[in-house]
């Protein structure tokens, strides 16, 4: 009888493993999808250019060389980024839907940024503004990339 039992569970334990590993292996399958298909869209480089818009928005804002017009020509390549961003963004969310990474909070940062750099009452908040904002770029790369979703 009790030979019986720890065949069982054996039997048990082993199907139960089989499981897991096998639903583990279809979560990271799914997710170099989601990488795969991210990089094809273009949307690590539209990131990446957004990141040098910023640090090109610092490094202006630190030489003192943002002017109107370099602010609305920064402006106009930010919405442009933007854009791009969005529709890979929505691309996305229509084949991952389950898995999709929110990137609201980018938009957001993007929107006040572009805003701060029209508004030039306070040229102080700009800084921390694009601070910020690199670092939601940050925290997209690190759910995009990582491999527990």
């Amino acid at each position: 009888m009790k030979g019986k039992i720890g065949k069982y569970i054996l039997v048990y334990g082993f199907i139960l493993m089989s499981l897991y590993l096998g639903f583990t292996k279809y979560q990271a399958y799914q997710s170099e999808q989601y990488v795969s298909a991210f990089r094809t869209l273009k949307g690590e480089e539209t990131v990446d250019q957004l990141a040098g818009l910023y640090k090109e928005i610092i490094e202006y804002q630190a030489t003192y060389k943002l002017t109107p017009q370099a602010g609305a020509q920064l402006v106009q390549k930010l919405l442009l980024t933007g854009k791009r961003l969005k529709d890979v963004d929505q691309k996305l969310k229509e084949k991952y839907s389950a898995q999709h990474v929110d990137f609201s909070y980018v938009y957001q940062d993007l929107f006040l940024v572009t805003k701060q750099i029209q508004d030039k009452a306070n040229d102080a908040k700009l800084s921390v503004m694009v601070v910020h904002a690199v670092e939601g770029l940050g925290n997209v790369k690190i759910q995009i990339y990582r491999c527990d979703r």
